[in-house]
């Protein structure tokens, strides 16, 4: 029991003291009474009588402890006290605290109302986050699941706790909520493009062995959110079957049901991404669920079809083709794609794919595409059954109104090599070049003979494609055209012997004959694969094959030289063939013509071909002034102008450097790009390289002076008015100022003497530019 308190005993009268000693404790939720009872436990028991004198003494020693108020309305103020749990009181301040007292028994209710706030807070963050990723719609569509889910059930959160997780752990669960936050704030609902994809599902593989300790941490929604993205079918998912077989073994782990769709994507995943048999096990084994429903009884059987199909168990997938056949629930007719493909990759079976094609076109009718036509084409030429295939050709092109089951006579109009040639294009277009192979042998077989320009479309496509099998066929067919063109001009000939009523026909496996054409893809793939030996077989070829030449079989020819090594036959080979064949240089010609120079092919020119090397080369200009016209419809090739610039700048023929940048800008039109005129400014063609050696402050005092030169020409042109202060250079001016700078530089490396003028004429008329062109002065 504590002290007693002297002071306190010295205020409080003995009978009072004596009825508070005697008093029973009582309950605390009792101790909470209203004003009118507020002073009883003060005073003595109901059936106790205190003496008048008494309870005077008591009001006085009451209004002494300060328990005793006046109050405004009566004259008397109540005061409340609150007992503790030990038994202790404790007096309250007012009427609110009392108030209080009363509400909030424990005194809890401020902590629980920081803790809803905090909730508050959360689940706006979170409405926040719902709604960047699926959108309003789908905010509203979780909006009222959760209000439909039992409160006892944790809240729905797209993001996983980060406490309670190992240091390593930690990391990879933040890293995955970061990325699911960027998702949302990027995509708002929409499909993420691949790197992001590819990005989230690195961070989820990442955090999946973490993961794999508390799937119960992984909300139902978290599930879905990597679903929705991990699983869309886009091209910016290209790896969606495998994201979709980990995801659906994870979610089975963490014990979440898959909805009716998810399984049947979880099967098809499970398909191509891992175990054949485990998937068709698990197809089995929903066929009374899945299978039976109206909701998922189509795709549940197409899927099932697709998967019989591939594995080649074509009684199992005819099973199924009748029961959804049977079926009376809506489905699209081209679920039997996959059957008529299985069927016409095997002869025993290809009869009853093509019945299969016709019930498919007559249950479209005219909803049937082209596209589906070539698909099924495809299907049938893929396994060689290229007399199915023409026979679906011809009812696409003809609108089912030509049917040529059983005929043993085909019409002229459908046996025609023009109507064969609109399925060979279609068929190279779109890259079956397989398929367009065999279409070409059908025709040789029904004594079809394709066009020329057909089979050279599938010879191009075949080198161009790079695959060595088919570079081998376009070589194979090639020359088989260029020997049936040799068999012809045999045959031509011996007929100019023979009486006049003797005809001999041409034999062989019936290709076209060659043409230009011909010769010119064989030419230019064999100049771009550096094989000039057969090239030279070629050629030798084409000389007896008696057909003109044009610019560029003879450009293949002249670069297959150059390449190999023969760069100094190049010039006259050129000359004699323009000569002979009456042929005119083009751009490509002179291209070559000047990378096969000694002063481009070679490192060093002897000191004593110098003067020999430099005629030829103003030779070569002056060749191709005369050639001028060709030029004037496109200018000047930027590259070959370079060439012809270096190769003078090579030879440290300024006179020649400064004449033909000149008949390059008057003549051809020539603009030179920055590029150009730093370089001849440097004086290398290789400036990166320059640049690293011991000419990098050549390189830089070159361009700070040919910066320097355009400040000063922008001011000059402001300051005589052609330019306000505040405008820049026009492209064009700044590309005539560049043009006018390097011709300046180029005039002022000629040191002016006696014989300056005499050179620079003697030079002008070896490069054909004497009465030509305007006058060039020196200064």
């Amino acid at each position: 029991m504590p002290p007693k308190t002297l002071l306190v005993e010295n205020f409080i009268c003995r009978s009072c003291l004596s009825t508070l000693r005697k008093q029973a404790p009582t309950a605390q939720w009792a101790l909470r009474r209203s004003s009118s009872q507020a002073t009883q436990p003060l005073a003595s028991p109901p059936h106790s009588h205190l003496s008048r004198d008494q309870e005077i003494e008591r009001q006085k020693t009451l209004e002494t402890l300060g328990l005793l108020k006046e109050s405004k309305d009566n004259g008397v103020s109540v005061n409340y006290f609150e007992q503790g749990k030990g038994g202790k009181l404790r007096r309250l301040r007012d009427e609110d605290e009392f108030g209080q007292a009363l509400m909030d028994p424990d005194g809890q209710m401020e902590l629980r109302l920081k803790e809803m706030e905090q909730e508050l807070e959360h689940a706006t963050q979170f409405a926040k986050i719902v709604e960047e990723i699926w959108g309003k719609q789908g905010a509203e569509k979780l909006r009222k699941r959760v209000e439909s889910q039992d409160e006892s059930l944790p809240k729905p959160s797209l993001l996983l706790p980060e406490e309670d997780w190992p240091p390593h752990d930690r990391t990879h669960i933040v890293q995955l909520n970061n990325m699911i936050r960027t998702i949302g704030r990027k995509h708002r609902g929409g499909v993420p493009n691949q790197k992001r994809i590819n990005s989230l599902w690195k961070y989820y593989s990442a955090a999946r062995i973490a993961l794999s300790k508390k799937w119960e941490s992984v909300h139902a929604d978290i599930w879905d959110l990597l679903w929705q993205i991990l699983a869309a079918d886009h091209t910016n998912n290209p790896n969606r079957m495998s994201h979709i077989y980990t995801l659906a073994k994870d979610m089975q782990k963490a014990g979440i049901p898959l909805r009716d769709d998810q399984q049947l994507l979880a099967i098809e995943a499970t398909f191509i991404s891992s175990s054949r048999e485990e998937a068709i096990t698990a197809h089995k084994k929903l066929v009374t669920t899945l299978g039976a429903m109206p909701e998922t009884f189509s795709e549940f059987w197409q899927l099932g079809l697709r998967m019989y199909c591939l594995i080649g168990d074509i009684a199992r997938a005819e099973r199924v083709v009748n029961t959804l056949l049977e079926s009376p629930y809506e489905k699209d007719p081209r679920f039997l794609l996959p059957f008529i493909r299985m069927c016409a990759e095997n002869p025993a079976t290809v009869e009853k794919g093509f019945e299969l094609y016709q019930r498919l076109r007559a249950a479209l009718d005219n909803s049937i595409t082209i596209e589906d036509y070539d698909q099924i084409i495809s299907y049938f030429l893929a396994s060689n059954q290229t007399e199915f295939a023409f026979y679906i050709f011809v009812e696409m092109m003809t609108s089912k109104t030509v049917d040529l089951r059983g005929t043993h006579k085909v019409p002229p109009s459908v046996s025609s090599p023009f109507f064969y040639g609109k399925w060979l294009k279609r068929l190279i277009g779109a890259g079956d070049l397989q398929g367009a192979y065999s279409v070409l042998l059908h025709m040789k077989s029904k004594g079809v003979m394709p066009q020329a320009i057909v089979v050279n479309g599938l010879i191009g496509a075949w080198l161009r494609s790079g695959a060595a099998e088919n570079m081998q066929k376009a070589e194979e067919v090639a020359w088989a055209m260029i020997n049936a063109r040799m068999q012809f001009l045999g045959i031509r000939k011996d007929m100019q012997n023979l009486a006049a009523f003797v005809r001999l026909r041409q034999y062989g496996e019936g290709w076209p004959r060659a043409n230009l054409e011909t010769f010119s893809l064989l030419a230019e793939n064999y100049k771009d694969r550096g094989i000039h030996s057969k090239m030279e077989e070629l050629w030798t070829a084409f000389r007896q094959a008696e057909i003109a030449p044009d610019s560029f079989i003879l450009n293949q020819l002249l670069f297959s030289y150059l390449q190999d090594g023969q760069g100094k036959h190049v010039a006259g080979l050129s000359r004699d063939l323009t000569n002979q064949f009456q042929v005119e240089p083009d751009s490509w010609t002179f291209m070559v013509l000047w990378q096969a120079l000694s002063v481009n092919r070679l490192v060093q020119i002897p000191p004593g071909q110098l003067l020999e090397e430099i005629s030829k080369t103003r030779s070569l200009f002056a060749e191709m002034v005369r050639s001028a016209h060709i030029f004037a419809a496109s200018g000047i090739d930027a590259q070959l102008a370079r060439y012809i610039l270096h190769s003078f700048r090579k030879l440290d023929d300024q006179f020649g450097l400064l004449l033909a940048y000149r008949a390059l800008r008057q003549i051809f039109k020539f603009i030179p790009p920055d590029i150009i005129v730093l370089e001849l400014h440097v004086g290398s063609m290789d400036l990166e390289r320059t640049g690293k050696s011991k000419g990098g402050l050549r390189l830089m005092h070159a361009g700070k002076q040919i910066e320097s030169y355009m400040r000063r020409r922008h001011q000059e042109l402001i300051a005589s008015g052609q330019l306000r202060a505040d405008d820049d250079m026009p492209d064009d001016v700044k590309q005539k100022e560049l043009a006018d700078f390097l011709e300046a530089l180029l005039q002022n490396r000629i040191a002016e003497d006696e014989r300056t003028e005499q050179l620079l004429t003697q030079a002008a008329m070896e490069m054909g530019l004497h009465g030509e062109v305007p006058t060039f002065e020196t200064s």
